[in-house]
């Protein structure tokens, strides 16, 4: 199988008879309301979701629409009215049309004409057999075996048995193909998950777990038993239950059993459907009327005939055993094999395929989903509410639809320009991930359609210089290796030993960054000053590996977090400061061997604490109007809002004022996700719409800590012209500022930072 998807699968199940599937929210309550519903084995949502996407594949091989037993819960839990159960029993009849070689099955459930027409064509062909083929007449006592030598119907019942069963056997293996394909499953396991098949195939004991009610089951369980009480004695025993007098055999009881539980039983079930007494019985199709018409039918010719037979009518007793084969036989021929009698075969084969699957899957660790099955699991979730798009900041200057991204995606619609060129505008932000009702990470689908677009060589020019630097330099932006402390402004920074307390791990943009080195440089100035003992990794010191996860180079990420890691661990380092919120999430969350071993903080953090502490006190005032911006990956990615705003608070003289979009609700600068070396006309740029906000609150300042940030809005206030009405600063350099350097020798070491009392006054 392809795995391709198919947009007509949702019309081609709804003639099945499925209901409006559109309904369907993918909420989860039919499944979770459901008993048999658990694991691999999720239903009916899973199910829902293959016929929304039209993933036909995944349909085809999929065996739990055969483990639902149409209770009913879900009908009457679904928020939305959908009517999960009856999609699972049209889906049920779709798949039987698609194991069916002969393509019969389909023609009788999709047309009642053909259905009715071949169950006549049948009957007219029983009754022309006996009326030319029937042996001697014998008015004066009953003689069935005379007019129905015992001989010749033994030989139709194997000759039928064997028709069905070849049928049967050819389509249940097309079954066992189509679910077994993709795995590879150890012959012993068929034989050790062989008696699954066998008790659930005579006892249904699978349907007693659902729900307390077991009236279903029961009465499900005696209509089995009968039927196949009945069917043995008109194949095996057909010699001693094929008799002319009233005379009592064994089988006569068995005979009697079969008839009666028949006939009672489908009277229950005429009664309960007309009645509609359970939510299930709301629709009925014509195939579910048609088989217990006929077994009815079946059962009451049988005991008619063997009523005359008893009162000893010869020509009522011939008459009534024609009409009676001609009601059983092509029920038999058509309902068993292409009808809906054929469940009770599928049912039972399906159960124990899912077992030996999961078996199988257990016992060699192979992993049954692949890539593409992932994928799609992603996808599964998605109600296509379409909150991802409401909140994506692209919206607010251009047309920007992750919904539609997921949709394409999903269904193989999309082209390259709406798909491929789409996914690389988005600057993994997050907004979409934090407001999903689902709680999906569409980051990662994005990242995972980067992935798939790297490895076909499809890639914007603007990121190939910043990978390739990546890979060969171990940061993004082409920097020298020797020279990555030159950002330090000639402080001298230690080589990490264990005494120290933190390593300090610059970010990139921090060291290559010429418009970031004041706030590195304000950091350090602050450190001293408090007294933190801080090393660095030195010009070994590499990318955190950010810019190549988040797009998609995971083999560049891979090899830049396995050095840092083997660095960090190998120097000692207990805990590590980062400069920027990039290096701090992809620390936390991306760094397998780092995250639950090493405390990872932000710089903020640290200097939230040692403001809380009394290690350094900001008493000079900073007369300003200042509006904090926070970075997606300090807020979103890792929910830090507060301690930057305590940091701002807590200087003297500084005013802080919110723009509209802030804390979760922030508007990304742009630089995420590969979005720092986009090309953008002015009018396209997230950063210019977020100086523009920050503006329009009548601050000086924009306040942010993060390099990224930094970079962004100061080439946005470039842009708008706009550098005598506001500028960008990082918090560390306001904080520096306002601090009170208690050594003379250090005050003089303070950088010029360029926002000084006048500055905050433009």
């Amino acid at each position: 199988m392809n795995n391709r998807l198919d947009t007509e699968l949702y019309r081609e199940v709804a003639k099945f008879g499925a209901k409006d599937m559109e309904i369907c929210m993918q909420c989860g309550t039919c499944s979770a309301s459901c008993p048999l519903s658990s694991g691999m084995h999720a239903f009916p949502r899973k199910i829902y979701r293959y016929l929304q996407l039209g993933l036909r594949d995944k349909l085809l091989k999929s065996s739990v629409p055969w483990l639902c037993y149409y209770c009913g819960d879900c009908n009457t839990d679904c928020p939305r009215g959908a009517e999960p159960a009856e999609t699972m029993m049209a889906t049920r009849r779709w798949l039987t049309a698609q194991y069916d070689w002969t393509g019969l099955a389909r023609r009788f459930y999709l047309s009642e004409a053909w259905e009715i027409g071949a169950l006549i064509t049948v009957a007219l062909g029983i009754i022309l057999l006996f009326c030319f083929f029937h042996g001697p007449v014998i008015t004066d006592r009953v003689a069935v075996n005379t007019f129905a030598p015992v001989m010749w119907i033994e030989i139709g019942d194997l000759a039928m048995a064997a028709i069905l069963s070849a049928f049967l056997l050819s389509n249940a293996f097309r079954m066992y193909r189509f679910i077994m394909s993709d795995i590879k499953v150890p012959f012993w396991l068929y034989i050790t998950e062989a008696r699954a098949f066998v008790l659930n195939f005579i006892t249904q004991k699978r349907w007693r777990q659902c729900g307390d009610d077991r009236s279903r089951w029961l009465k499900h369980f005696i209509l089995v038993s009968g039927y196949l009480t009945m069917m043995s004695l008109v194949i095996v025993f057909i010699r001693w239950f094929h008799v002319d007098d009233s005379s009592w055999h064994f089988t006569s009881i068995f005979g009697y059993y079969a008839t009666g539980v028949l006939l009672v039983i489908t009277v229950e079930m005429f009664r309960s459907r007309l009645k509609k007494e359970e939510s299930i019985h709301r629709y009925s199709e014509f195939s579910d009327w048609l088989f217990l018409i006929l077994l009815f039918f079946t059962t009451l010719t049988g005991i008619i005939m063997h009523a005359v037979r008893i009162a000893g009518w010869p020509m009522g007793t011939y008459v009534m055993y024609v009409i009676h084969l001609a009601v059983a036989v092509p029920m038999l021929i058509i309902e068993v094999p292409f009808g809906k009698w054929s469940h009770l075969f599928y049912r039972p084969l399906a159960i124990f395929l899912a077992n030996v699957r999961d078996k199988a899957s257990e016992d060699s660790g192979i992993e049954v989903e692949d890539v593409i099955a992932e994928a799609s699991e992603i996808f599964m979730s998605c109600l296509q509410c379409g909150t991802c798009t409401s909140v994506c900041p692209w919206n607010q200057v251009m047309s920007y639809s992750p919904r539609r991204i997921l949709r394409q995606l999903a269904l193989e619609t999309g082209t390259e320009q709406s798909i491929d060129q789409a996914v690389w505008s988005c600057v993994t932000c997050n907004a979409c991930g934090v407001n999903c009702p689902r709680g999906i990470e569409i980051i990662d689908v994005i990242k995972a359609v980067r992935g798939r677009n790297l490895s076909g060589g499809k890639i914007p020019t603007s990121l190939v210089a910043p990978l390739d630097s990546l890979k060969t330099r171990g940061n993004p932006w082409g920097g020298v290796r020797t020279k990555r402390l030159e950002w330090a402004g000639g402080r001298n920074l230690p080589v990490f030993t264990p005494e120290h307390e933190y390593c300090l791990f610059a970010c990139c943009t921090t060291a290559y960054d010429l418009s970031n080195r004041k706030a590195g440089q304000a950091i350090l100035q602050l450190l001293d000053y408090a007294g933190i003992a801080l090393g660095t990794l030195g010009a070994e010191e590499s990318c955190c590996g950010d810019p190549a996860h988040r797009l998609g180079a995971n083999e560049i990420f891979s090899e830049l977090a396995l050095k840092n890691t083997d660095l960090f661990l190998q120097a000692g380092v207990q805990k590590i400061l980062t400069t920027s919120p990039h290096c701090l999430n992809a620390f936390k969350n991306s760094y397998d061997g780092l995250k639950d071993s090493v405390v990872i903080e932000h710089y903020t953090e640290l200097l939230d604490r040692l403001l809380t502490q009394g290690d350094l006190r900001p008493t000079l005032e900073v007369p300003a109007t200042v509006t904090y911006h926070d970075p997606c990956y300090l807020g979103r990615h890792q929910g830090i809002y507060e301690a930057p705003r305590r940091i701002l608070m807590k200087i003297q003289g500084l005013t802080l004022v919110e723009m509209a979009n802030h804390r979760e609700n922030s508007l990304c600068c742009g630089g995420g996700g590969g979005g720092a070396w986009g090309n953008y006309p002015r009018n396209q740029r997230l950063d210019v719409l977020r100086v523009k906000e920050a503006i329009s609150t009548g601050a000086e300042v924009i306040a942010t800590a993060c390099p990224y940030c930094i970079r962004m809005l100061n080439d946005a206030v470039r842009a708008l012209g706009v550098e005598d009405r506001i500028v960008v600063r990082d918090l560390a350099e306001l904080l520096l500022q306002s601090v009170m350097m208690k050594d003379e020798a250090r005050m003089t070491k303070r950088v010029d930072l360029g926002v000084d009392r006048e500055v905050c006054h433009v």
